[in-house]
């Protein structure tokens, strides 16, 4: 048992149901609304970012035991970008295999290799651990976290303040 990693997937689980949560309320139209701000972009485009992410690492978990993820070959979930309820199917079944993957007693320390498309266009490969993988996926869901609060905002909505901070950032706002 990996008390670190067990904790980082419940914490994984619990952003990602947020995350259901806050689009939940939200009608297709206002999902799928093209940002003025960030031309080409939507909530759901972000919402299906946030879940090719967390895909290629899950499913490199459950199939591989040597896995290798890159990041920069991502399948594209239309499903979960083109309605509200695609997104809220797409992020709960998210969530149910980060619990799934805390169950089966992962370790925050084994290996993986990681591949991406660095500037410039290289791809380069580096070793990283599980633990630092799915912590880099989690904080990169909460970045895009802030971006669809302020295309929540830019379509005159108020998401909770606390749904487009860092946890650290909270821990240390003042009250």
């Amino acid at each position: 048992m990996d008390v670190k990693l067990d904790s980082l997937f419940d914490s994984t689980a619990d952003q990602l149901t947020e995350l259901s949560k806050m689009i939940s309320t939200l009608t297709d139209t206002k999902y799928t609304t093209e940002s003025d701000a960030l031309p080409g972009s939507t909530i759901g485009k972000h919402v299906r970012h946030i879940l090719d992410h967390f895909t290629l690492l899950f499913s490199a978990l459950t199939i591989d035991p040597h896995p290798t993820v890159s990041y920069s070959h991502r399948e594209r979930n239309t499903f979960a970008q083109d309605t509200v309820a695609g997104g809220v199917a797409s992020i709960e079944a998210m969530a149910q295999t980060a619990r799934n993957l805390r169950d089966q007693d992962v370790s925050s320390a084994n290996p993986i290799t990681v591949s991406d498309t660095m500037p410039g266009g290289n791809d380069e490969m580096f070793l990283s651990t599980v633990g630092r993988e799915l912590w880099f996926c989690t904080h990169h869901m909460i970045h895009h976290n802030a971006i669809i609060a302020s295309l929540m905002h830019e379509f005159g909505l108020h998401p909770p303040t606390q749904f487009a901070y860092a946890p650290s950032t909270i821990k240390h706002k003042p009250q």
